[in-house]
């Protein structure tokens, strides 16, 4: 830990300091501060310059500061050194002033611009289900890898090794609305056990796929909520405005007791009868979505989404695809759009940054080019967007050729992924059909190798030069 030290303190001292942070999170490579006051936070340069910080992302009141696979022990550290609680709000309002007056008057300035509501949106799913994602990838991966030793190797499934380790798939993904409940509640600021039991009620054996239920005499619809992402996000999202009003009015003397019971009593029937239906409804609809275009569109859909990809992940809005990905996996059992977009992406902006490290003379540079280059070959881009390819702009235009090159081809061979895990060298066993077939996993490796070939030959074709000029990433 003390050696993010350093990096911390620097950063809390730009943005103002511990009484200036209204809350703190973090994703797969950025820590994400929500910030009270934009007067007192230093220069973006100033953030940017501090070392061991890739680049910032601005959005209203979120600093998004980009650092990289590290980003969990720095945000340890952050929250360690701040003196707050990870992953939740920090504001300490007034306690005589009253919470709605707080939330009304945040109510009216989102208001003031359509781009706002975008936004809170995008952050809203974003922080959401970026949490859950070393869950998913861990039983995703261990998942592919028993589908690979049954098909290849002759491993028993029944025995004790194979139903042990395929624990961890069940875990990961059937109780997969308990994790979503959990995070969702620490991003609205409410109790996260009682995020964490919505979802537990909608996969207990009571409830999930169970037909003739009702409530009262109204019917509820059955729904199998195993692997579900948006009822659990959207019963938690209704939760909160049960929860906080309780929470505010009541008695501090039976609050403990009544706050948790009232909030369960009015929110798991609403969410069986109402929410979790509209919401698996919608899923199926954008699982629909996908496939049509992947499906009618063929390799063009595949192409336009590769293209877009290193832009999505450069803007930090690539967590609203993510209900559309697993509402995909869960009704069709592959996602042969985004993912294998996210491979052509993946690999080309990676081999755009080795290129850039082959064209630079200066130590620093190459170093910084490289490494970045092969973190991104493993799955994890944004280190090589914001410290190489917005730096050297041409790199950047042509990973996003390059990208679109092999996913025009992906599309055309219609490469899907079997479990979910972010494209990558090392995780390309996810497009391992469980049939046995090797088809569609001899394709994806081609599409790496197409990928990663044209950014860096793009790149390399492309001048280069040793000086750059950042590019301002605000909003």
């Amino acid at each position: 830990m003390g050696m993010y030290e350093e990096l911390c303190k620097n950063i809390l001292k730009v943005i103002g300091g511990r009484d200036n942070i209204e809350s703190a999170s973090h994703c797969a490579t950025r820590l994400r501060l929500t910030l009270k006051d934009l007067s007192i936070v230093g220069d973006d340069n100033d953030i940017k310059c501090i070392k061991g910080v890739l680049g910032l992302v601005k959005i209203n009141k979120s600093y998004q500061i980009i650092i990289g696979p590290g980003v969990e022990s720095v945000f340890l550290e952050f929250v360690n050194i701040a003196g707050i609680q990870n992953n939740t709000s920090t504001n300490q309002t007034d306690k005589n002033k009253p919470i709605e007056k707080d939330n009304k008057k945040e109510e009216i300035e989102s208001s003031t611009a359509k781009k706002h509501y975008i936004t809170a949106i995008v952050d809203f799913i974003s922080g959401s289900f970026m949490p859950v994602l070393p869950i998913i990838v861990a039983g995703g991966l261990i998942s592919a890898i028993l589908v690979c030793c049954t098909t290849f190797f002759g491993a028993d499934p029944n025995s004790g090794t194979y139903l042990v380790l395929n624990s961890i798939y069940v875990g990961a993904f059937t109780y997969l609305p308990i994790y979503v409940g959990y995070n969702t509640a620490k991003k609205l600021n409410i109790s996260p056990m009682l995020g964490s039991l919505l979802g537990a009620v909608l996969v207990s054996n009571s409830i999930s796929g169970v037909e003739g239920l009702d409530f009262f005499g109204i019917g509820i619809t059955t729904v199998n909520y195993a692997q579900s992402v948006l009822p659990a996000m959207l019963g938690v999202l209704f939760m909160s405005f049960v929860y906080r009003p309780l929470d505010a009015h009541l008695p501090t003397e039976i609050k403990f007791v009544m706050v948790p019971v009232i909030t369960m009593i009015i929110t798991v029937p609403i969410t069986l009868i109402a929410i979790g239906p509209i919401a698996t409804w919608i899923g199926n609809i954008l699982a629909t979505a996908t496939l049509w275009l992947n499906t009618n569109l063929g390799g063009l859909s595949v192409a336009i989404i590769s293209a877009l990809l290193p832009l999505i992940l450069f803007s930090g809005t690539g967590g609203c695809w993510y209900p559309a990905i697993f509402a995909s996996f869960a009704a069709n059992g592959f996602e042969g759009f985004v993912m294998t977009g996210l491979l052509s992406a993946n690999l080309a902006i990676g081999g755009a940054a080795c290129a850039v490290s082959l064209k630079l003379k200066n130590k620093e540079n190459k170093s910084l080019a490289l490494s970045t280059g092969i973190t991104a070959i493993f799955g994890i881009t944004e280190p090589a967007i914001y410290g190489v390819l917005i730096r050297w702009k041409k790199a950047f235009i042509a990973s996003i050729i390059a990208s679109s090159i092999a996913g025009l081809f992906a599309g055309m061979m219609n490469v899907v992924e079997y479990v979910f895990s972010s494209p990558s060298i090392i995780s390309i066993i996810a497009f391992a059909n469980p049939d046995g077939s090797l088809n569609n996993l001899i394709m994806a490796i081609i599409t790496m190798v197409i990928a990663f070939v044209a950014g860096l030959i793009i790149t390399l074709l492309m001048n280069v030069k040793e000086e750059s000029t950042i590019i301002e990433t605000d909003e």
